[in-house]
């Protein structure tokens, strides 16, 4: 098979490179954009799942890691290649992605499929030696350097280990072509090289000695054995293995054999001689485990790696109850064939020592008791294809450097270990084995719950279900034994009782460590240091993930500042913390199932006490962060107090619970205003009710009365905004001249609601007097009570004094860098504008208001203007966009689950007419086709519309 015709698209031997219609290189944005094509080329041509993406891109689910930020960065390679005419398209393929190449477009494809044609056709007599050389030769031109070299994640680290397998594969061949057709110079040229690189690699010097050989270098052939011995001797401790020895052997004897036939004889292809038997195995069958879902591709992966010569050593890391083991028998049984001398499964589990590991290798492949087991083994591998499984290695650490020499020594054994612990040896590939995602999650417990319980009529949309999954993070272990249960209870049952199904007992046939999640946890505390015995239980009050900041403040009564990010990395390396790579740096977490184990490891007062300081560090955080809500530093203050939602939620419910209230209170006023941006509209309003109707300080109550009722008018509730009113009275009665302004301010904005704009207007007037009062003026509320003001003057038919009174709201907004005060003035500059019939000038507007709307994530606003670039398009007669605009903003709205803004006072009978118009233009269908393209664009094209990029 001749070289593909195809043009290449992408090159992955070497640093990423995605090339365009015109052959040159593509600008497809930044490293995170490179890391998420890198993550899809290991699988072109087929689906990856999101939660796979994630995994091997943020280190599965972590603040930058999410869907919308994986959505964002698809969409955005996306755009990337229809702007360059890249010849590959990323399809959405359930349940993530799919990248798109044609045959022969990449050169990984390239590189194997050469390689394989060319051997197969010159083993078959297909080919002659020149033609075979040219095809190999061509297929090794595609390597440009160290694979993915610009991706650091492990998963590319990993192929590229592979590749660097089939590499040296294609060059052995290479070389030996060289000597079929008498170039001697050109194999010991490539084989010096190979050498260089490689030099423990027993292989590449037999081949490199008998090119000198052929060259007429004899002297230099020996000379090189003398190398080769002395290196193994002073690095390995052992002589050179049989088949080096053997071509010493012949070397001196002038072996006329060592002399290649100038060409493999195309002759009539011979009958295949009957398939050899089985090798010998002592793996256990798993037919009566069940299917292993979603692994497959796994499976493949593992196979492949293990038939690398640079792949020796590979172990598959994870937490426990992951499938490690499963795995790895699947792959020892797939790849049994590949290993002429057998398949070996070893286990360390009950071994208490680490030099009872060559003793135990050495009686499961029949090695006589006595002597030197280790020596025994290495004379009976180095002439061997054999596979080890050694299965749970993590306690025998100190075992590895000896196995390590053993698998460097001997060119055909291969060692697949499991383990929840790298064993950070040379020569050792890592494969960490992430939890299932929630389909093929969803999928293992239907599977297994219909095993035990037959005719169970349960769906993987069933929300009991898909919420179980969630909770027991794609461990394996953890879905069957809740899948067992169900023998007796519902889904919905299970997850209320969660804990004691955990500690329940699952098949009695699986070793004791694995019959329960506790069981499986417990192996892997019992391994752990002291001081990381004492930090672990404490970290599992941590909601969501945590920094190393966050963790030194929990963990300060057992574990000195300076050693934390120690003990947190050792926690990692024994796969109970998951780490997650962020732009501002490391995140960490537990999952589900483990935080569950590591809480009952806490006794009360020590649960109390990490409680309590993660209470106080998440209130520091929230008052830290909090000026620059209204200020400068807004889109990063969110982005920040996102990642940590769920455990600023967390600390206003232990401040709850623990009789500390008023902690919580203020930690919620410092919260509400990230509440209401990010729409979470409920679960703020819900917190601070708490709070109200716990006994609390006066000033607490005043400012948890303001964000009830502000996140209830966000609600469109204009009944609960009455805790404003309560609030206000409360405020003046006391004397709060900071809290009074905001209490007094949003009756304001109820009185707008209601049209009460004479009420309106003297109620803002007063909130902007009380502002000053206060020292508050110019200030964020100071600000946005001249917006109100300022919308009471549009809607008594005075533009003009309305403009007045937006244009000094933009400036103090502006003086402040404050993108929340400026786009929401903003909004009323825009209503002002199409007023005056300006639409140039309130389209810039739009622009700028949709640009500060997406940087701070605020949906809410994000619609309101779209829906006013709507009626604007209309004035300039664009009616064919105006459908879209209602449609995207819509689709906007109906995700935030609140009005949010209901101060805006939009005209909605221009918003009726510009739709009425764009209906009669376009037709019925065509306006609900508009309409409906509108609510599938994705958020970077909904913003498009107005003009604006991503920056």
């Amino acid at each position: 098979m001749a070289q593909p015709e195809d043009e290449l698209v992408l090159r992955l031997l070497g640093p990423v490179t995605v090339l365009g219609a015109d052959g040159h290189p593509v600008d497809i944005g930044s490293p995170r954009h490179r890391e998420v094509l890198a993550a899809l080329a290991v699988d072109v041509g087929r689906p990856v799942s999101v939660d796979t993406l994630l995994a091997r891109v943020w280190g599965e689910t972590a603040r930058g890691g999410t869907v919308s930020s994986l959505q964002a960065v698809i969409s955005r390679l996306r755009a990337r290649f229809r702007e360059a005419q890249v010849a590959a398209e990323i399809r959405t393929a359930p349940p993530g992605y799919l990248l798109a190449l044609e045959p022969g477009a990449v050169d990984v494809a390239r590189l194997k499929d050469g390689l394989a044609s060319a051997r197969t056709r010159f083993t078959a007599g297909h080919l002659g030696a020149a033609e075979a050389h040219r095809e190999v030769v061509t297929a090794l031109a595609n390597w440009q350097g160290t694979p993915f070299a610009d991706v650091p994640q492990q998963f590319a680290r990993t192929e590229a280990s592979r590749l660097e397998g089939l590499r040296l594969t294609g060059e052995e061949l290479a070389a030996d072509l060289d000597l079929r057709l008498g170039a001697p110079q050109a194999a010991i040229t490539r084989l010096q090289a190979l050498v260089d690189e490689h030099p423990m690699r027993e292989s590449l010097r037999e081949e490199l000695m008998r090119a000198l050989y052929l060259g007429g270098r004899q002297a230099d052939a020996l000379v090189e054995f003398e190398r080769v011995r002395v290196l193994l001797g002073e690095e390995l401790g052992v002589d050179p293995g049989p088949p080096l020895r053997r071509m010493h052997q012949r070397i001196l004897q002038h072996d006329p054999d060592l002399r290649p036939a100038a060409e493999t004889p195309a002759a009539t292809p011979t009958p295949e001689p009957p398939a050899p038997p089985r090798p010998v195995s002592n793996l256990p069958a798993t037919d009566l485990l069940g299917a292993l879902l979603g692994r497959e591709r796994d499976v493949a992966y593992l196979v492949d790696l293990l038939q690398q010569p640079t792949s020796r050593l590979v172990t598959i890391t994870g937490v426990g109850g992951c499938g490690k083991t499963r795995l790895a028998l699947a792959v020892a049984e797939r790849a049994a064939d590949s290993f002429s001398s057998g398949s070996t499964l070893v286990p360390l589990a009950p071994l208490t020592t680490p030099d009872a590991v060559i003793p135990a290798i050495a009686r499961a492949v029949g090695v006589a008791e006595g002597g030197d087991p280790f020596g025994a083994l290495l004379e009976l591998f180095r002439d061997r294809q054999q596979l080890l499984l050694l299965d749970n290695a993590e306690h025998l650490l100190d075992a590895w450097p000896e196995l390590a020499t053993l698998a460097a020594a001997c060119p055909g054994l291969r060692l697949l270990v499991t383990s929840r612990i790298p064993l950070q040896v040379r020569g050792e590939v890592l494969f960490p084995l992430t939890p299932l995602d929630l389909p093929t999650s969803t999928d293992l417990f239907l599977t297994r719950a219909a095993a035990v319980r037959p005719g169970l009529d349960l769906s993987p949309d069933d929300p009991a279900v898909q919420q179980l999954c969630q909770r027991l993070s794609g461990i394996p272990l953890a879905i069957e034994l809740a899948a067992a249960r169900t023998r007796l209870l519902t889904p919905a049952t299970i997850l209320e009782r969660l804990g004691e199904v955990m500690a329940a007992e699952g098949a009695r046939d699986l070793p004791p460590r694995q019959r329960t999640m506790r069981a499986a946890i417990d192996w892997s505390f019992a391994l752990l240091s002291p001081t990381e015995q004492q930090a672990f239980p404490r970290l599992a009050v941590f909601t969501g993930g945590f920094t190393i900041e966050a963790a030194t403040a929990v963990l300060d009564p057992v574990v000195a500042p300076g050693e934390v990010f120690a003990v947190v990395e050792g926690l990692v390396t024994q796969s109970l913390v998951v780490a997650d790579h962020t732009a501002s740096g490391p995140r960490f977490r537990l999952l589900e199932p483990v935080a569950q184990y590591a809480l009952t490891r806490l006794a009360e007062d020590e649960e109390r006490s990490a409680r309590n300081a993660h209470l106080s560090f998440f209130a520091a955080v929230a008052s830290r962060y909090e000026p620059s809500l209204r200020g400068k530093g807004t889109a990063a203050t969110l982005t920040a107090l996102e990642a940590d939602q769920a455990n600023l939620v967390a600390a206003i419910e232990w401040s709850l619970r623990s009789g500390q209230a008023d902690a919580g209170g203020w930690l919620g006023w410092h919260l509400w205003l990230f509440w209401w941006v990010r729409g979470t509209l409920r679960e703020g309003r819900r917190l601070m009710q708490q709070v109200l109707d716990a006994p609390v300080a006066d000033l607490v109550r005043v400012r948890a009365g303001a964000v009830v009722g502000a996140l209830a008018f966000a609600q469109g509730d204009l009944e609960g905004a009455g805790a404003w009113d309560s609030a206000a009275e409360l405020a003046e009665r006391i004397g709060d001249a900071e809290g009074l302004p905001y209490a007094v301010g949003g009756t304001g904005l109820i009185a707008l609601a209601r049209d009460d704009l004479d009420a309106a207007a003297a109620i803002h007037q007063r909130t902007i007097d009380l502002c000053e009062q206060a020292g508050l003026g110019g200030e964020w509320l100071w600000t946005l009570s001249h917006v109100w003001l300022g919308t009471v003057e549009l809607l008594r038919g005075r533009p003009a004094e309305a403009g007045t009174l937006v244009d000094l709201a933009l400036a103090a907004g502006r003086e402040r860098d404050d993108p929340l005060a400026v786009y929401i003035a903003l909004f009323t500059a825009v209503q002002i504008s199409v007023v005056q019939g300006e639409s140039d000038r309130a389209r810039a507007q739009i622009a700028e208001g949709v640009r500060l709307s997406w940087e701070t994530g605020d949906h809410a606003n994000l619609a309101y203007l779209l829906e006013a670039l709507a009626v604007v398009d209309a004035m300039s007669g664009q009616l064919d966009r105006v459908g879209v605009l209602r449609g995207a903003a819509a689709e906007l709205r109906a995700g935030v689950g609140g009005n949010v803004y209901g101060y805006y006072r939009p005209d909605e009978s221009l918003i009726e007419a510009a739709g009425a118009q764009a209906l009669a233009a376009r037709g019925a269908d065509g306006y609900a086709d508009d309409v409906a393209a509108g609510a599938a664009l994705s958020l970077p094209q909904m913003v498009a519309l107005a003009g604006v990029q991503q920056p």
